[in-house]
């Protein structure tokens, strides 16, 4: 048994806790926290989990879990993502180029472009004039009956305008972004994801959770969010699927498009660790 596991041990043993009481506390299952105690890490299911099982077991004894993270950080696996700066280097460093290129050949065009802009303002002052002048020589006939045909086209703008807003308003309606739970549990269908990407804001809700987000077979972000806490991630449109690894769902609130997604299935099982998947329907 390695010194973190004596530690959670003796303070577990300290409250009084067994390990079938600890199993009801945290929702861990009992073989998961005895391979914590015995130092026994390759036993769990991952990296993610051995921090987010550590954190809920220190906190259930009254350990602070940021103290034992930070005093073991060595013999815990670490599961940071890493950033790759290289890409976005080049991207930026080849922008700059095609930039000053376009500015560059831009300049030789001037005078063309200064000589044809004069060439259609004098045109339109030419065409201004004529128009002008047939106006003023052209006379005007007004029609008998003028009030009743003022009154019938004015209906007709009427219930075309109402006609253009109801359709305007089932069309928006339409595009609403939506997101429903399939029959699998934890797995999610999203349809009219906008343009510009999709807002997925994740909050610690009642206490603190280990959240992961990934897109696709990335991960974008991990942290462990404490109550009230949020994180707010923007979606490509692009993205087929992303998924939300949850230490405690109980613990995890998530928005969609400003619609709160709806955990009750989830949060309703015999395990707080959850996966949630979001397919995206193009």
């Amino acid at each position: 048994m390695d010194e973190i596991g004596q530690k959670l041990r003796n303070a577990r043993i300290k409250k009084g806790y067994t390990i079938d009481d600890l199993q009801q506390i945290t929702k861990i299952q009992k073989r998961y926290l005895i391979a914590i105690e015995e130092g026994q890490f390759d036993h769990l299911p991952g990296d993610f989990y051995v921090r987010a099982f550590i954190k809920q077991y220190s906190d259930a004894v009254g350990i602070s879990s940021d103290d034992l993270l930070e005093e073991y950080k060595s013999d815990i696996p670490n599961s940071q993502p890493t950033q790759e700066s290289a890409p976005e280097e080049t991207k930026t460093r080849s922008i700059k180029e095609e930039s000053n290129s376009f500015f560059s050949n831009l300049g030789n065009y001037i005078p063309q472009i200064v000589v044809g802009i004069i060439i259609v303002v004098i045109i339109g002052v030419i065409a201004f004039g004529m128009i002008h002048k047939n106006q003023s020589s052209s006379s005007v006939t007004i029609p008998k009956d003028n009030t009743e045909q003022t009154t019938k086209k004015a209906k007709k703008t009427t219930k075309k305008k109402t006609a253009e807003k109801a359709d305007k308003k089932t069309e928006t309606k339409s595009k609403e972004t939506t997101v429903k739970e399939s029959d699998t549990e934890g797995t999610y269908t999203i349809t009219n994801v906008p343009s510009d990407g999709l807002k997925v804001v994740v909050e610690g809700s009642n206490g603190q959770a280990w959240i992961q987000f990934k897109e696709g077979d990335n991960t974008t972000w991990q942290q462990a969010l404490s109550a009230d806490e949020k994180k707010e991630t923007t979606v490509p449109s692009d993205t087929t699927t992303f998924t939300i690894q949850t230490g405690n769902v109980n613990n995890t609130k998530i928005t969609i498009g400003g619609k709160d997604v709806d955990l009750s299935k989830s949060q309703s099982g015999s395990t707080i660790v959850k996966t949630l998947t979001f397919n995206i329907e193009k």
